[in-house]
């Protein structure tokens, strides 16, 4: 806990502080749909929450599907208002496309439409530009979120297995947590190119253009990349110790160690939905307690196999983990459905009526059926594994399979509620 407060602190001073979800257009001038008798001058746009424009993200085509947008947005009344310099005179429907990051770190695409003169169908070349421009490449998303999933992954394998050596095996010398941190650092270098492509909105092409690259280096999502690579970095050293040196650490360097590794998992909370939610304050550092306890549980199961061969010496570090994993799994429900309280806004319906809601449903059912099952392997299955000693490492594997299937379905789940916007 202490961990996620400093992290939070941390983050509130290299972050502004947050509105609410995804950001989105509040006020526009000229509105959407709306008539004027003049071509403007310039396009404003009031959005939810602050966000962080680069040339190109503001695009205006007139009725000849011509752009008439001149220069880069700016943002002269702060993060959240952005006016885009117009050089339109025809008479006619206009199309409005943007493409801005939002302080959760999510690039936010939309159009509109307005009218100089009198209200008229709009033209196919200003329609088809404006569908353009705001396009989101399929496949560079699939790429995406594939990269943010492996990232995920590696970051509580990695962040989870050195808890585990630390606090529930002392002695032990974790696997996978080196790889996984390679991996994680990997992970977080292609998630920056591939949102800077998002961003610049070029398709996969965007991932190679260093422009695209250098113009997103102010947005959230690559400030929150940067500060979590470091930390990435950092928790190699205390890995490399644990792999070589951990039958010798004394129990105060084994906390230190662990302060470590907890502070690599909560960093997954300075971008994404936490940011944006009030209050910030509460909302993130039960993020980071939420995201503990899951690296707490998926690196422990991930280490077990390994202890497979060698069960009947160390049942008590099982016994241990199987406490742990069950208070895990109570603390990952209840920080869960906090935060689907504090997200949905006091609204419900929207766990139906939105597909950000029925994901959040989903994922809290799946942690509900987890509990019958970690209750029993706190209460049954360890001293079932202790009467069937020779079955033992069979039954350990077999238990280990069983719970990660599941984990790697939420995980997905997680993904994918990360990738989705808030209902507004």
């Amino acid at each position: 806990m202490l961990t996620a407060w400093l992290l939070t602190m941390g983050v509130a001073l290299l972050a502004p502080m947050a509105a609410s979800a995804h950001s989105h257009v509040l006020v526009a001038e000229p509105a959407d749909k709306a008539v004027v008798p003049d071509a403007p001058g310039q396009l404003r746009l009031l959005f939810s929450g602050n966000v962080t424009v680069q040339a190109g993200s503001i695009q205006v085509f007139d009725p000849d599907g011509q752009r008439v947008d001149r220069g880069a947005p700016s943002t002269p009344g702060g993060g959240a208002h952005v006016t885009q310099r117009l050089d339109a005179s025809a008479r006619g429907t206009y199309g409005v496309s943007y493409r801005v990051s939002s302080e959760d770190g999510h690039v936010i695409t939309g159009t509109m439409t307005f009218s100089v003169g009198a209200a008229g169908a709009e033209s196919d070349a200003a329609r088809d530009a404006t569908a353009d421009a705001a396009h989101v490449d399929r496949g560079l998303q699939a790429a995406f979120s594939t990269t943010r999933f492996i990232e995920v992954l590696a970051l509580l394998v990695a962040a989870g297995g050195g808890l585990f050596a630390c606090l529930i095996a002392p002695g032990w010398r974790p696997r996978w947590v080196i790889g996984s941190l390679v991996v994680l650092l990997v992970a977080y270098a292609v998630g920056y190119v591939l949102n800077a492509a998002l961003a610049h909105g070029d398709g996969l092409g965007g991932a190679f253009d260093l422009d695209a690259i250098r113009a997103s280096d102010d947005t959230p999502f690559a400030l929150s990349v940067r500060i979590r690579a470091l930390i990435a970095v950092v928790a190699i050293g205390p890995a490399l110790v644990l792999r070589t040196q951990a039958e010798r650490l004394a129990p105060v360097a084994r906390w230190l160690l662990a302060i470590i590794f907890a502070g690599l998992a909560a960093s997954m909370s300075i971008t994404g939905h936490a940011v944006t939610t009030s209050p910030i304050e509460l909302r993130m550092p039960l993020d980071m307690v939420h995201v503990i306890a899951a690296a707490i549980w998926i690196g422990g199961l991930v280490q077990l196999p390994a202890l497979a061969p060698i069960v009947h010496a160390h049942v008590e570090w099982i016994r241990r983990f199987s406490r742990t994993a069950f208070a895990a799994v109570v603390v990952i429900l209840l920080s869960g459905a906090y935060a689907t309280y504090a997200e949905l806004d006091l609204h419900p319906h929207e766990l139906v009526d939105s597909r950000y809601g029925r994901i959040i449903l989903a994922k809290l059912l799946l942690y509900a059926a987890t509990m019958p099952l970690a209750w029993n392997n706190m209460t049954a299955f360890v001293p079932n594994l202790q009467a069937r000693m020779q079955d033992a490492p069979r039954m350990l594997r077999q238990y280990v399979w069983r719970e990660l299937f599941l984990l790697v379905v939420v995980l997905g789940l997680t993904v994918w509620l990360i990738a989705t916007p808030q209902p507004h």
